[in-house]
């Protein structure tokens, strides 16, 4: 039997964002540094991989969370994460209002439940990180960059902005940060998406090193019966 206190700690992050602002891209762009383009999904996907982190290895565990149910604040996904990576294309301004009201419902209604969260009854301490992709279409930019700055500083995040498709260091940067911000990687969880699927496992490369991944069609969680975003806005 395989000794659990053996096992490299495990960090979970949440990728938000809505449909075709590049989010698959980025996850295996980050992971395998390979490009696949932009893919839609009207389901969540999970991505598995081991990475360091500060130069411990670290089990990383990425939701793909679909942005084909947008109207719906996908909760069960963010109590499940030590950390959100909020995703928007610089070319789209309902993406940036999207990603804005995920981060102000954050705000307002903290999460907890994990201990990467902080204590209970504190705000919340999950590491944000706020990413404008597509830099590359400059010339088609509906969000300024101050603006999403200006966003981040107001929720807490931190603020980046990339081009997955032309592989920006800019990317890997903010999602280092991220899972650095992460108070302690943890060997258990509170919810676990894996326990109850198959694993697609297939070779992928991080830093140069071939590692061990898996990619798994995740079922859609159940969120919360609330209405539109846009309705629940102050």
């Amino acid at each position: 039997m395989r000794d659990e206190r053996a096992s490299p700690p495990r960090v979970r992050i949440a990728v938000i964002g809505s449909s075709r602002v590049g989010k698959s891209a980025l996850i295996v762009r980050y992971l395998t540094r390979r490009y696949i383009g932009e893919y839609h999904s009207n389901t969540d996907l999970l991505y598995r991989q081991t990475v360091p982190i500060n130069g411990t290895p670290v089990e990383l565990e990425v939701i793909d969370v679909s942005g084909s149910n947008a109207d719906k604040f996908p909760s069960e996904q963010i109590q499940w994460a030590d950390a959100c990576l909020l995703v928007y294309s610089v070319t789209d301004r309902s993406s940036f209002d999207y990603a804005t009201e995920i981060l102000n419902t954050l705000k307002r209604t903290p999460m907890h439940g994990s201990p990467a969260h902080g204590p209970a009854g504190a705000q919340s301490g999950m590491p944000l990180a706020l990413l404008g992709n597509k830099t590359d279409l400059d010339h088609l930019r509906q969000v300024p960059t101050k603006e999403g700055q200006a966003v981040s500083v107001a929720y807490g995040a931190t603020f980046s902005e990339a081009s997955v498709a032309d592989n920006s260091g800019d990317l890997y940067r903010c999602v280092d940060r991220l899972l650095a911000e992460v108070r302690t990687p943890q060997r258990t969880r509170k919810f676990s998406v894996t326990k109850m699927l198959g694993s697609l496992i297939g070779g992928a490369t991080n830093n140069n090193q071939t590692t061990r991944g898996s990619v798994v069609a995740c079922p859609r969680v159940p969120a919360p019966s609330r209405p539109p975003l846009a309705a629940a806005a102050p």
